[in-house]
């Protein structure tokens, strides 16, 4: 039988059987594989790593075969490329798994870490080699293969390194982000070397107080006003922040990536995360949460829409219990989410990101009578109203509601005053599709009737009855118990129906 007859046969009989063949090279065997560009370029990779050859002509090589392998379009100027991966200004590549496969095999991670060891001294081959090892770094187990090869020392030495610029620390901690995802070893390590707590460091500016700066610049602008040059509002922002010592956003998005990469529990593989602990530790021992604030004050979250959602992401992770959201709440971050919040409730990201956060340190008691009395309601209805198609938003800011609410039965009755109740019943109405909004809406209802009967005759006249119901029908693993437990709050008898 021909070998591509004998292959095909075994593909199709593998995938009768159910298997999942996605990491397996299929097209190509033994002297085949070798030849692949990509095996070719990582072998010459190699050879250069070992002192045959030019290091940077390697790396220039195996970015092309990468480019060249992949169907999106490629930066004529592969350092550019390299280092828009790391910032976010263009998509980074994403290989087939063949291509991961063939590079692994090839152990390209592995030559990558040693390139950037030996490229410390010129910044522009680091980026670039920084930039390829986070593209690798989209695949399983090169990921799982990171931390034995050293990488996290490395990444660790070039963020602690004064000769590392901003770009390169930027650079090192994407790379520590793609690296963590879906791995807790790589977490572990990540937290136990002391590379988040470096991270933290960096995070905190040096120089003048924000508040002052701020003032200082408002000062400035206003002698200029005099003279006719009037400073544009962006330009003060930049202007303050410059004169505060500000951390340049590039490096407070990737820290912010890596603070929360450690503290999700995104690796299904060991028996248990150490998310939750990674909070506490990072939050007691080094101040994280105090540290986020400031980089929240500090970021003009209207011009930085980007910055400010990965900021308040990283708020909602590390948020992880009524310490630390107490925390957070007596030093005023609280009322600092809400003023992002209402400043930004037109850009749906940052919407979405202050809800979240909000909603997470909403589980504390004492948080929840705060965003009640500062306004917290209606301008979570507010933001439902602007973005009356997006599901997200909705879901969002129906949960905020919901555990603010929880056990306060006058926060509830507050929220009826505000157009809750018609927030909820059009939400329903709008997003029948969308499992996560019909669940977070089933809770409100309970949430709200289940203390506040004088609340159960405007959700039934509002038609919530069958909307509840369909709910429950539409997507039974999701709303089935939720939609049940509302029916029965509401003072219906035939709420399992």
């Amino acid at each position: 039988m021909p070998r591509e007859e004998a292959i095909s046969n075994a593909i199709k009989e593998f995938e009768l059987q159910g298997y999942d063949l996605s990491g397996v090279v299929t097209n190509l065997a033994g002297e085949e594989l070798q030849s692949h560009p990509i095996a070719v370029a990582a072998q010459g990779l190699r050879e250069a790593c070992g002192g045959e050859g030019s290091l940077p002509e390697a790396l220039e090589a195996f970015a092309a075969s990468l480019q060249a392998s992949t169907s999106q379009p490629s930066d004529t100027d592969t350092g550019t490329a390299a280092s828009s991966t790391t910032t976010g200004t263009t998509p980074p590549l994403v290989l087939s798994q063949e291509q991961y496969v063939i590079a692994h095999k090839g152990a390209s991670m592995q030559s990558l870490l040693e390139a950037c060891r030996r490229l410390q001294s010129q910044p522009d081959q680091l980026l670039k080699a920084l930039g390829l090892l986070q593209v690798l770094l989209g695949w399983l187990e090169t990921r799982d293969a990171f931390t034995e090869a050293q990488g996290v020392e490395l990444l660790h030495d070039l963020l602690r390194s004064d000769a590392s610029s901003t770009h390169v620390k930027a650079a090192a901690a994407a790379v520590a982000e793609a690296a963590a995802r879906g791995v807790e070893e790589t977490k572990c390590r990540l937290v136990d070397s002391g590379l988040v707590a470096t991270l933290l460091e960096l995070l905190q500016a040096p120089g003048t107080p924000p508040a002052a700066a701020a003032s200082t610049a408002s000062t400035e602008g206003s002698g200029a006003a005099g003279t006719g040059a009037e400073q544009p509002p962006q330009e003060a922002t930049a202007a303050a922040a410059t004169a505060a010592g500000a951390v340049p956003l590039e490096l407070v998005g990737a820290a912010c990536g890596v603070l929360r990469a450690v503290t999700t529990a995104d690796d299904e593989r060991p028996p248990a995360s150490k998310a939750f602990m990674h909070a506490r530790v990072l939050a007691k021992s080094h101040g994280a949460i105090r540290v986020l604030l400031g980089v929240l004050r500090r970021v003009p979250a209207a011009q930085e829409p980007a910055t400010a959602c990965r900021v308040l992401g990283t708020v909602r992770q590390v948020a992880a219990n009524e310490e630390i959201c107490r925390e957070f709440t007596d030093d005023g971050g609280v009322m600092a989410c809400l003023q992002v919040l209402s400043e930004c409730a037109a850009q749906r990201d940052v919407c979405r990101a202050c809800l979240g956060a909000l909603r997470q340190l909403a589980h504390s008691d004492t948080v929840k009578r705060l965003l009640a009395a500062a306004g917290a309601v209606p301008l979570a209805v507010r933001c439902v109203d602007l973005h009356a198609g997006a599901d997200d938003v909705a879901e969002g800011a129906l949960g905020l509601l919901g555990n603010m609410m929880l056990r306060q039965p006058e926060i509830c009755s507050q929220a009826a005053e505000a157009g809750v109740i018609d927030t909820v019943v059009e939400a329903m109405q709008r997003h029948p599709a969308r499992a996560p909004v019909q669940r977070q809406a089933c809770l409100l209802v309970r949430v709200m009737a289940a203390r506040n009967p004088e609340l159960r005759p405007p959700f039934l006249e509002r038609g919530v009855e069958g909307l509840l119901r369909a709910a429950k029908v539409a997507h039974p693993a999701a709303c089935r118990d939720v939609g049940a437990a509302a029916l029965r709050d509401l003072g219906l008898d035939n709420y399992n129906d």
